[in-house]
């Protein structure tokens, strides 16, 4: 019996098909963890489950540490104040609506916003204070100075507040394109100004008390056929240090910008998110998740490391040496700020998976748990006592790290 070529083709495509596996595909699809030589030890110091957690919706809640208390927010409606060094609950408040964007905490005022289009204000001690209508939804964390809070809203509005009673200043409107990345900037509080970007792919400084805009500076260009080609959102908080303005674009470029809007340089650096600063470096995830080291004085090319590329990385913040990162698959990464080496790695399992079984790989232990979302969407933050990280299963925690051998 002989085969036709049509059926020789049939069964290459079959046996093609039968090598490629659900854990390969996902395995390509989320990027390979890499292979490192331990230097560093990151372990868990306590763990507290805060609700539900966000899950696969879309979610970037942020703690916040003043002094020994912490705050932080369930993406379900609740408000905690925690103990730093043992993670034990002081109070709980619940809101009864979800909260999407927090959580702020300054003089001894709480801000969080809500689905509904509400901005809550109240005291480190869980009190209500006041209540504000926002124009739209907002999903950033709040900027402020002592006399008023700034909001970022969805529908492409800047809206001002005075923390006394919760009276709107002003608001200012910038017109939004078809289709936007969802994400907005936390607006850059200064002295003068209020300096935000938006999804044109502008960054814009309003007058502080008036909310007029004083200049506007484009990072991005839309260009491509399609309308995901042209996306240029400035979803990334612009960062603030020594005089200058330092901000990033999708699909854009980095840039550090002047107090009156004149480029001192740029560089080309698609992401999403801020950039941190340390140690005359400015180090940033792209888009593609891999991380990029430029000089702060010129932007000139540092490192770039490319082996957690297409592992959804979040926000990279440094700490000590090092720089500390998460992934879409609730991983921690820690690199040397010298050269990015990759260095340490902790796997934040949610109670009560925190077992591996023995000689089992990481892919066996967890089949059947797939369908869940363990990974880390909301911004790591940087504490005397070590790292908080909020998981997408809605666990809060502080990890510390310790060198094994120091890094250079």
């Amino acid at each position: 019996m002989r085969f036709s070529w049509l059926s020789a083709a049939v069964m290459a495509f079959a046996l093609s098909a039968c090598s490629s596996t659900p854990e390969k595909e996902a395995e390509e699809e989320q990027g390979l963890l890499p292979e490192f030589e331990a230097k560093a030890e990151l372990s868990v110091s306590w763990r507290q489950t805060l609700g539900k957690g966000p899950g696969s919706a879309y979610a970037r809640l942020r703690a916040a540490v003043v002094g020994d208390q912490v705050f932080a927010a369930d993406s379900s409606g609740s408000l905690y104040s925690l103990d730093l060094e043992d993670g034990s609950q002081n109070w709980q408040v619940d809101l009864d609506q979800a909260i999407t964007a927090g959580v702020v905490v300054d003089s001894g005022q709480v801000f969080v916003a809500t689905r509904d289009g509400i901005l809550h204000c109240l005291s480190t001690d869980g009190e209500p204070l006041w209540q504000a209508v926002l124009s739209s939804e907002s999903i950033s964390p709040a900027g402020f100075d002592e006399r008023r809070v700034f909001v970022h809203t969805v529908d492409g509005r800047i809206s001002a507040f005075e923390r006394e009673d919760g009276k709107q200043a002003w608001s200012y409107e910038h017109a939004m394109p078809v289709l936007t990345v969802r994400g907005t900037s936390t607006p850059l509080v200064l002295d003068e100004f209020v300096v935000t970007g938006f999804a044109t792919g502008k960054v814009v400084a309003l007058d502080k008390t008036l909310g007029i805009p004083r200049w506007d500076k484009r990072l991005a260009i839309p260009d491509g056929r399609s309308e995901l080609e042209r996306l240029v959102d400035v979803d990334a908080s612009p960062i603030w240090d020594d005089g200058r303005i330092y901000a990033t674009s999708y699909h854009g470029k980095l840039a550090a910008l002047s107090l009156t809007g004149e480029t001192d340089w740029e560089e080309e650096g698609s992401s999403y998110t801020s950039p941190a600063l340390a140690l005359g470096s400015l180090y940033l995830t792209l888009d593609d998740s891999s991380i990029q080291a430029y000089d702060q004085r010129n932007g000139a090319s540092q490192w770039l490391q490319s082996a957690l590329a297409k592992r959804e990385l979040g926000k990279v913040i440094a700490y000590g040496n090092y720089l500390v990162v998460a992934d879409g698959e609730g991983y921690v990464h820690l690199l040397r700020q010298v050269d990015g080496e990759l260095v340490g790695r902790l796997h934040m399992r949610p109670k009560p998976l925190h077992i591996s079984y023995p000689a089992q790989g990481e892919a066996t232990n967890w089949r059947m748990l797939r369908g869940r979302d363990f990974g880390i969407r909301s911004p790591l933050v940087a504490t005397d006592q070590g790292i908080l990280i909020y998981t997408n299963a809605g666990e809060l925690a502080l990890v510390t790290i310790e060198s094994v051998s120091d890094p250079e």
